[in-house]
């Protein structure tokens, strides 16, 4: 028994563990998330500790069945030591302590998922102060092996295929992933060029808590270099898309938030849980431009309803319902229901490949017990119910303004045909005027469903409505131009249609 107690030897078999780690459940924008998240965390803090603006460039360069991916950043890049003893080893993380790299993980689930369980070729590239003092370029090949090394690369090569990342400083990840990879964004594209605007849609929604703020840039240009692999077209023009921010497009009735505080065992965490009802008319809005009409998020439909959890400034989940309320199933029902629920507090903590919370943690837990009061649960509030209380506030309105006209909700037209306008208001001297609400964003179909009020004005009455306004959330430039030529028009009794266009702001309701 004099040979206890023994030591324990941990051995990896490193070409196991490197590709076991790429076999992560992950898609394409998602392993790309982990990048980012680095890149934002490396942008730098000023004398707050708050994050400084930074300026991200990611280029996708389509090459047969191949794609190569830059992820380029102007941070404050890493250090011989860092390479050399923490970044690439278990766990370790280098100094660019940020929101989004509490488990230094990110960098190698990254590069193993998007290169297929370490097998195709990777390159970083980084420079720090000191290295851009001594005029130098930090360069490590992949694949991961306990053979890599650091080596010095040719500083004219620093800002090849970049056009807006400039500086000295930073650091640049490529990597090559295949088609089949790339196309996990949205499964049911086919083409590339698709593929890039989804992949828009999903930066526009993952960081709009960043990109809200003017001065965080992040950039994506793309090309095809052709099909044969073994004869790019290095001379392919390049196509790029600043990335906006995509908020959630609540309707009329706005939304509603409400603040907690969760007690744990670090003390007291804070979280914003803000809801509300879908504008589905802006979601398909194509004057918008890239990537309108959407097409992953924010559907009104079963998949998509529910509300985004948002860790530190990026929606790490969206369209959550029964992972928040498992009491509740989806339903139709809840088609119009969004939100967000907004955990910068640190004590909220992510899994290791930062796709979800951990469900153990002490904060979350608490957090969905508060949650699961009644009052917070998801609410069958639709777009009708919403018109409906404007038509309230505005016969209320034009009741005050006009003293001794009529006004009259639902009036139904078209004698006997089942439809009702909105609001049909009789001035003191006999004029008409009438009223479409919509709880969200103006869409065509409204413009002429207006105007068939009209001509039941006309059929029924025997005269011309003087006015008639379409009143919305927001009144797209498709639809002002829909107006326009309608007004070019006369009705059976030959006066000119008068419609009009007014945000539900405009009229103060």
């Amino acid at each position: 028994m004099s040979d206890f107690p023994k030591d324990v030897i941990i051995s990896i078999e490193e070409e196991r563990y490197w590709e076991g780690l790429g076999r992560q459940e992950m898609d394409f924008h998602q392993v790309i998330g982990e990048l980012i998240d680095n890149s934002i965390s490396a942008s730098g803090k000023d004398s707050e500790g708050d994050l400084l603006p930074f300026k991200i460039e990611i280029t996708l360069e389509k090459l047969g069945n191949k794609i190569l991916v830059t992820v380029a950043d102007e941070g404050i890049g890493m250090t011989v030591d860092e390479i050399t003893e923490h970044i690439f080893s278990l766990g370790g993380k280098g100094r660019s302590e940020g929101p989004l790299n509490e488990h230094g993980f990110g960098l190698k689930n990254a590069l193993c998922v998007l290169t297929i369980g370490n097998k195709l070729p990777w390159t970083l590239k980084t420079r720090d102060d000191e290295a851009v003092n001594q005029k130098l370029v930090y360069l490590v090949k992949g694949p991961f092996s306990s053979q890599m090394k650091l080596e010095l690369d040719d500083i004219t090569l620093w800002n090849k295929g970049l056009a807006h990342v400039k500086l000295d400083r930073g650091t640049r990840v490529v990597a090559e992933t295949s088609f089949e990879f790339f196309n996990t964004l949205y499964p049911r594209a086919r083409t590339f060029e698709t593929l890039v605007e989804r992949f828009i849609e999903h930066l526009g929604v993952m960081y709009r808590g960043f990109l809200n703020n003017e001065h965080n840039k992040l950039w994506l240009r793309w090309r095809i270099l052709g099909d044969d692999e073994r004869n790019p077209n290095n001379n392919a023009e390049w196509e790029e898309f600043r990335i906006k921010p995509i908020k959630i497009p609540y309707d009329a009735g706005g939304s509603q938030s409400t603040e907690f505080e969760v007690e744990g065992p670090e003390g007291c965490a804070r979280a914003i849980y803000v809801r509300g009802n879908l504008d589905t008319e802006k979601v398909r809005d194509v004057s918008q431009g890239k990537p309108y009409p959407l097409k992953i998020y924010y559907q009104g439909n079963i998949p998509t309803q529910g509300i985004d959890i948002v860790v530190r400034g990026r929606v790490l989940k969206a369209g959550q319902l029964p992972e928040i309320w498992p009491d509740i199933p989806r339903h139709n029902n809840f088609n119009k229901f969004v939100g967000e629920l907004i955990l910068n507090d640190s004590k909220f903590r992510t899994v290791n490949n930062k796709i979800s919370l951990n469900p153990h943690n002490p904060y979350w837990i608490r957090l969905l017990e508060k949650l699961d009061a009644d009052d917070y649960k998801p609410q069958r509030i639709t777009g009708a119910k919403i018109e409906r209380d404007l038509s309230k506030k505005l016969k209320i309105m034009l009741e005050g303004h006009c003293t001794n006209s009529t006004v009259q909700r639902d009036k139904p037209i078209w004698s006997g045909a089942g439809v009702k306008v909105d609001i049909y208001h009789e001035l003191n001297d006999g004029g008409i005027h009438i009223y479409e609400l919509k709880a969200g964003t103006a869409a065509p179909l409204d413009a002429y469903q207006l105007l068939m009020y009209w001509d039941g004005v006309v059929k029924d009455e025997g005269k011309s409505p003087k006015v008639a306004r379409l009143v919305a959330k927001e009144i797209p430039r498709s639809v002002e131009n829909i107006i326009v030529e309608i007004n070019k028009r006369k009705d059976s009794l030959g006066n000119n249609y008068q419609l009009e266009g007014k945000t539900i702001e405009e009229l103060g309701l």
